[in-house]
């Protein structure tokens, strides 16, 4: 037999390809703001840190991009509108100061004596839990981050499975982009 490229002795498929849903302690692994002022996005890259699903997705991210032709969308990114008075194509407005004020008090209660100082780069390297919530599109599911936990009560086991998202009829890119969790166009965030 000859020897072709690419050949590596490991298992095919040892992980699931997707997080299943519930509740995971995660870490912050870099931070970006997307977009121009006023309409803008925090974005969080989170990855498993504990657990045995530890390195989730950096691990399926280096895999997708190891056998894929084009670059791979980092599937752990948590994207937070920030609220601006300005902002005029902001659709519920109250919601996103609601979502990033809920935020911001999860990641502060999962890191003792954090305070927010409104240096978002300070974020890289927090703890906070994340909730991924199952979906279906065009009836496969999928699981994306549907909210941020206090990682204590992760640990604990006190934070449930979120309620699966009603299938609609758009992709989970338009569905994310009503929600303030649209893809971001440029794939590639500082890696710590």
């Amino acid at each position: 037999m000859k020897a072709f490229n690419g050949f590596k002795s490991e298992a095919q498929n040892n992980k699931p390809r997707m997080l299943p849903p519930g509740p995971y302690v995660a870490k912050i692994i870099a931070v970006k703001i997307d977009g121009k002022e006023p309409d803008q996005s925090l974005v969080l890259r989170l990855d498993v840190c504990e657990g045995p699903y530890s390195n989730y997705f950096v691990e399926r991210y280096n895999r997708e991009k190891e056998s894929a032709k084009f670059e791979p969308r980092y599937k752990g990114d948590f994207r937070l509108r920030i609220p601006n008075e300005a902002n005029t194509k902001a659709m519920y407005p109250e919601t996103d100061i609601r979502r990033f004020n809920d935020a911001i008090y999860r990641i502060e209660k999962s890191n003792e004596g954090y305070h927010w100082d409104w240096d978002e780069q300070g974020l890289a390297g927090k703890i906070v839990g994340i909730n991924m919530q199952l979906g279906e599109f065009n009836g496969s599911p999928y699981t994306r981050i549907g909210r941020l936990e206090i990682a204590d009560d992760v640990r604990k086991g006190i934070v449930g499975e979120m309620k699966p998202r009603e299938p609609r009829g758009d992709s989970p890119a338009q569905t994310d982009q009503q929600s303030g969790m649209a893809k971001v166009d440029d794939p590639e965030l500082p890696w710590f």
